[in-house]
């Protein structure tokens, strides 16, 4: 049997290449206020029927909320107790996601009025077809409740829960976000800092979450830059924002 030559002290090999990297790891969260206004005509949709909420990003992936007004079951138009649902929004990599999430249900000034503890799911996206974007692989329902809360429990608290007919739907996400550093210096640059490809997200809640974006109120349309509002001011602006009768 022939030896094998010493590689890593061969003569004339020149100089070694050199790297180094680092993974950070770190808890993110967000949250999205979802407004249903005229929560009393989504009662006539039938069982099993949805109302999805635009997504929104945290920790680098999109989520969305899922309201069912008569339930998760088609067969069961009549449902007594509202459905709540979080779902990761399918990408064309197939992969799970842990996360932690909590629904709450708020008044008009923004207030927790009727919540659920913190749970802890795995979610998933199926995945699709690249050559075939029009393929629709199975959607993973995600996480959440069959049973949030009965629609009587709702109707009996129509004063901090239903004021002016407005259903206010609050998700807060949680989840472990990873990213790859590259510590060695590189042609004098500094470290820089990228998304792990397979990494895990957390991060912020869609909707209108820039400093920078308008927002109409009673008082009318307000733009320009500002102070970025914390949550408590954000939640009253998306709900005293102009409502659609």
């Amino acid at each position: 049997m022939s030896s094998v030559p010493p590689l890593l002290s061969a003569p004339g090999a020149g100089k070694p290449s050199r790297s180094a990297s680092a993974v950070v790891a770190k808890a993110t969260r967000g949250f999205q206020v979802f407004r249903i206004d005229g929560y009393s005509w989504t009662k006539a949709l039938p069982g099993g029927e949805r109302i999805t909420s635009e997504q929104f990003n945290v920790g680098g992936r999109y989520w969305h909320i899922d309201y069912y007004p008569n339930g998760t079951d088609g067969s069961n138009d009549s449902a007594g107790s509202i459905a709540l649902y979080l779902r990761l929004q399918n990408t064309y990599k197939k992969e799970r996601v842990r996360a932690q999430y909590k629904f709450s249900l708020l008044d008009l000034a923004g207030n927790e009025a009727y919540e659920l503890p913190a749970e802890t799911g795995i979610f998933r996206s199926t995945g699709r077809n690249p050559h075939n974007p029009g393929e629709e692989s199975p959607e993973d329902p995600g996480c959440g409740y069959a049973g949030f809360i009965t629609k009587e429990d709702l109707e009996k608290r129509r004063d901090s829960l239903l004021k002016e007919d407005c259903l206010a739907i609050r998700c807060d996400v949680g989840v472990t976000e990873v990213r790859t550093m590259a510590v060695g210096p590189k042609n004098g640059r500094p470290a820089t800092m990228r998304n792990y490809p397979g990494g895990y997200g957390y991060g912020y809640a869609g909707g209108a979450e820039s400093p920078d974006e308008d927002f109409e109120d009673d008082g009318g349309s307000h733009k320009g830059r500002r102070s970025e509002p914390d949550d408590k001011e954000y939640i009253r602006r998306c709900l005293s924002a102009q409502r659609r009768k």
